[in-house]
């Protein structure tokens, strides 16, 4: 399969759509983690997300895709041309952040939101857990969905495809 030239705007809209509300539910689960009222950790899981998300990863890795420039599943390879030059970012550094940076997006939530439930236990806050792994399912599923259609599933190293 040669894979798709650029993903359809529909897909890459309800991808985004799809990534806030996920990251929305990390945020909110995480919100009752407080330091004199400031909600220390959703504002450092936020801070981490777009920092890594819009701004390392596109680096590292949109600018050495063959999407880049282009609109790939999420979009980004189109905005990571928009910020950086071509082939700006190591490949090789990406992979390797990309994998920490999707697993803490996806632990930080669950470990947080369990600690809360263990100290005081709401409903609300185990249905946010719950729709949080729930989601981090459907993300892992959307995400081979995309290798799936990529024209760069047989080189990409984070292809679910191999």
């Amino acid at each position: 399969m040669r894979g798709l030239e650029e993903y359809p705007v529909t897909w890459v809209i309800g991808q985004n759509i799809f990534f806030i509300v996920y990251f929305g539910v990390g945020v909110t689960g995480l919100w009752g983690i407080q330091i004199h009222g400031i909600p220390i950790l959703s504002i450092s899981y936020i801070v981490f997300l777009v920092t890594m998300l819009i701004f390392i990863l596109r680096k590292t890795l949109c600018t050495r895709c063959s999407y880049y420039g282009r609109r790939c599943n999420t979009g980004w390879g189109l905005l990571s041309s928009w910020m950086f030059k071509k082939r700006a970012g190591s490949n090789s550094i990406g992979v390797k952040l990309a994998g920490v940076t999707w697993l803490l997006v996806s632990l930080i939530p669950i470990i947080g939101i369990s600690y809360l439930l263990v100290v005081d236990f709401m409903v609300s806050r185990l249905t946010l857990l719950i729709v949080f792994i729930f989601l981090t399912l459907i993300n892992f599923l959307i995400h081979r969905e995309s290798c799936r259609k990529c024209e760069m599933q047989s080189v990409c190293p984070m292809s679910m495809m191999r």
